[in-house]
């Protein structure tokens, strides 16, 4: 804890929580523009085939694509420093916090000398861990209290009295807590720590990314300096028409690629008893393109379907080594995001959503998932016409076997 900033000011107080949970966002968005991250997504950028074939070969376009992300992420946190500024410091570097922004986005000035060093915003970051730390603790104990006063309450004779002398306990611990934690800081103090923190990040995102070009605009207003409401005006981060993200059916694909792999990878009979839950999951559209693409068993011979299905597995099992690390990504994106509707939730996976499917053409990606259920279907066929066998269960173990040869 900080002594010397200490003075006879109002103090966070029951903010302390509110506070915490935008450190940890800060702090997060911190992480995932560490030289190692950025080195990382820089590569994955570089390498990925998935992103290259749904998405797009334009570099400088995926890189908006993260940029806008990243900005849009920070407008809230911004937001929030602002009102901070605003309505509880005296500091008058907080009373015109989002002009200060838009002057360093937009002219990279930094009127305040806000922007922290790499090294000196890691240091803060701790800092920021610390409080979120006995942040979380107090809120787990204010929690405790709470529930031992409505116990309580139904009690009565010496259960009550037993009760009661663990309240006294927990209230001390919790004013220990207090005196000790975000809660007891005065407002001036920690609003400095997150304008820096903001103005850190901003800065690091342009750094990393460039300038979003539509920040410098501002409609309604003729100088180019943007005015506090400039983050109510804009929505940045809209995914492209003709994406999954636009047609909000990033997840269902994703589970349908999971499930698609898994069948691949499983022996023939897994996917026939699996068959109709994969049908089910597909959109109308396409489950009445699919009886078109499926292979003509009846003018078909033995051999030609056991080369086809030999060729389709190489195609399928080299598809699925770009498209799977997206489907996945998606996942674990999404439940990232679910745990940071919880309080306190820990979330250190930094995947950005250029990494998911969430940009990715949806006629790329339907066409791409048909490739791989007409290459099921194919080795579904050949395990049944193999040699002649009319034992399915014993044609799919013969597939199986003959797999290291055909492959």
């Amino acid at each position: 804890m900080v002594v010397g900033f200490r003075k006879p000011e109002a103090v966070v107080g029951i903010f302390a929580f509110e506070v915490s949970s935008v450190m940890s966002k800060l702090v997060h968005l911190w992480e995932s523009l560490g030289y190692e991250q950025v080195d990382r997504l820089r590569k994955f950028m570089s390498d990925s085939v998935g992103l290259k074939e749904l998405v797009s070969h334009d570099t400088d376009f995926i890189r908006g694509l993260i940029r806008g992300e990243l900005f849009e992420n920070m407008i809230p946190l911004t937001k929030f420093v602002a009102r901070l500024g605003k309505n509880h410091c005296s500091d008058l570097r907080l009373k015109d916090f989002e002009h200060a922004v838009g002057d360093l986005i937009n002219h990279g000035v930094d009127p305040f000398g806000s922007v922290l060093p790499y090294e000196e915003m890691g240091k803060e970051a701790k800092k920021m861990e610390s409080f979120m730390s006995v942040a979380a603790v107090l809120h787990d104990r204010m929690k405790l209290v709470s529930h031992l006063e409505g116990t309580r309450n139904h009690m009565d004779g010496p259960i009550w009295l037993e009760i009661q002398n663990k309240i006294e306990l927990k209230r001390l611990d919790v004013a220990k807590l207090k005196e000790e934690s975000l809660w007891n800081m005065n407002f001036n103090y920690i609003g400095i720590l997150l304008a820096r923190s903001v103005f850190t990040i901003f800065n690091r995102i342009k750094s990393v990314c460039g300038v979003p070009q539509l920040m410098a605009k501002d409609t309604g207003h003729t100088s180019s300096t943007p005015s506090p409401s400039i983050f109510n005006k804009y929505k940045l981060f809209d995914a492209p028409p003709d994406t999954l993200g636009a047609a909000a059916l990033a997840l269902k694909f994703a589970d349908i690629v999971i499930l698609i792999e898994y069948l691949v990878r499983s022996p023939v009979y897994v996917y026939t008893t699996r068959r109709d839950k994969l049908y089910n999951m597909l959109p109308a559209k396409m489950r009445a393109m699919l009886s078109e693409r499926l292979p003509p068993v009846q003018s078909s011979t033995c051999s030609s379907i056991k080369d086809v299905a030999a060729e389709k597995n190489v195609a399928m099992l080299e598809m699925l080594e770009w498209l799977a690390p997206l489907a996945h990504n998606t996942n674990k994106c999404h439940s990232m995001w679910k745990r940071k509707q919880k309080a306190y939730a820990s979330t250190r996976s930094h995947v950005l959503l250029v990494q998911t499917l969430y940009f990715a053409s949806q006629q790329k990606t339907e066409a791409a998932i048909m490739e791989l259920i007409v290459g099921l279907q194919y080795k579904r066929r050949a395990a049944e016409m193999l040699c002649g066998l009319e034992d399915k269960a014993e044609a799919s173990i013969v597939l199986e076997e003959s797999k290291s040869v055909t492959v």
